[in-house]
């Protein structure tokens, strides 16, 4: 033994030989690697009791429609601003047959599951990461690598092709789940704030409680690729592993972990409470943060040329959503078409009546377009999502009139010499 304490190159948990395909250990385990970019990008590797391609030949087979909401065709979503109610937990579906996809382009992907059952057998996605979010529910991620404890408020990264299961607890369950097929997401980092906002890595929970077990029997994985779903089964448990190391890993995030940037004397733009990069694809999350003092404290109107806006509620009322949305609904807002605060919300606005914090927690997924929406999803649109704006063109302060035109001209010389009221005055010269 070393005098010293250490740390590795590499986190590591369990029984592991002294260096990757190498050292006496490996003539007694089986070595398994999981890797990204061939053999030269992230890697992890678990060391198993039995070899991981055990499986009995005469079981594996594809299945037919195991999924079909998930595989719901792709329509162009057009000029239209949408709103989805809650998605309706189908009966006896667990986290993978109940999942139902909502938008998606080449590269990413948002999807929505309510389960209200167990899984009976183990998955791996060979086709994307995933980053789930959990609006409601709580419950064990099981994984290869350890059990992940998930509660309500929580990310949960599952990287590309990890076998795991999920294990809720009783409750009801609601999930958001984003699909990177693209690459892995990355933490989202500016170079004049550095790595502790929104975030810092130091926030992520890696499973280090490794669960290893000894059990004989039939053990089902069903295994993604594209729209393809195939079944094998193995007779030992796939969670045999007794060691691993590497950083190619599933972790935890909790969203009360995200400290939001925040401005005074300006509105910091969506893209300023991003969390994760996705290939094609930026999360972001709004939540509890002071309200801006001197600037304007809800959305400017703009319209995103190359992007599909959607985001999901998860507390509080939402502060440019004049009350119209509610927890667990999701937005759409296509590309190019305007949008911004809601009569309601803008009326706050411009009487002066901010609050100090913003109670809410949101997030938010841009999709580059073109991104397209499912026929699931518009099967739960809110008819009358359009006419929430229709303020604009009914109440007093907003419509036509003929002397506006005037009346800003006169506000603009009247306001023209205004100062911001945080830079002190000129000083006058004393005669």
């Amino acid at each position: 033994m070393d005098k010293y304490e250490y740390y590795r190159g590499l986190p590591e948990v369990g029984i592991v030989p002294r260096a990757p395909h190498a050292g006496p250990l490996l003539r007694h385990v089986y070595e398994q690697e999981h890797g990204r970019g061939g053999f030269s990008g992230k890697v992890a590797h678990t060391y198993h009791l039995y070899p991981p391609t055990n499986w009995l030949p005469a079981e594996t087979r594809a299945l037919d429609g195991f999924a079909r909401a998930w595989e719901s065709p792709l329509a162009p979503i057009g000029g239209t601003h949408l709103l989805l109610n809650v998605a309706p937990a189908e009966p006896a579906r667990d986290v993978y047959r109940g999942m139902a996809r909502i938008v998606a382009n080449a590269t990413a992907a948002m999807n929505v599951t309510a389960p209200v059952a167990p899984m009976d057998y183990f998955f791996e996605h060979h086709s994307a990461t995933m980053v789930f979010f959990v609006h409601e529910g709580r419950g064990t991620l099981e994984t290869t690598f350890g059990p992940i404890e998930y509660r309500k408020g929580d990310f949960l990264i599952v990287p590309k092709g990890v076998t795991h299961r999920f294990e809720p607890a009783p409750g009801r369950h609601y999930y958001w789940m984003y699909e990177s097929f693209g690459g892995d997401p990355e933490k989202a980092e500016s170079p004049s704030t550095g790595r502790f906002i929104t975030h810092s890595a130091s926030d992520y929970r890696y499973p280090r409680s490794l669960d290893t077990r000894n059990e004989a029997g039939r053990f089902e994985i069903v295994a993604k690729v594209g729209d393809v779903y195939t079944r094998r089964v193995h007779p030992t448990h796939p969670f045999d592993v007794v060691g691993w190391r590497g950083d190619y890993l599933p972790y935890r995030f909790a969203v009360e972990d995200v400290r939001p940037l925040v401005a005074d004397r300006s509105h910091v733009p969506p893209s300023g409470h991003t969390v994760f990069a996705l290939p094609g694809c930026y999360l972001c999350v709004f939540t509890v943060r002071s309200v801006e003092k001197e600037g304007m404290w809800l959305p400017f109107f703009h319209r995103n040329l190359d992007y599909l806006e959607t985001v999901g509620y998860h507390f509080g009322d939402f502060f440019s959503g004049g009350g119209v949305v509610g927890p667990g609904m999701v937005s759409l807002h296509p590309v190019g078409l305007p949008h911004g605060p809601k009569p309601r919300a803008i009326e706050k606005w411009l009487d002066g009546k901010a609050g100090t914090v913003h109670n809410e927690v949101a997030v938010m997924a841009d999709f580059a377009n073109p991104a397209r929406v499912s026929e699931w999803a518009l099967g739960l649109r809110r008819a009358d999502y359009m006419e929430t704006w229709s303020g604009y063109t009914t109440e007093p302060r907003f419509t036509w009139r003929a002397d506006r035109l005037d009346e800003i001209r006169r506000t603009a010389e009247r306001v023209a010499d205004a100062r911001d009221t945080l830079t002190p005055p000129q000083e006058t010269e004393t005669p």
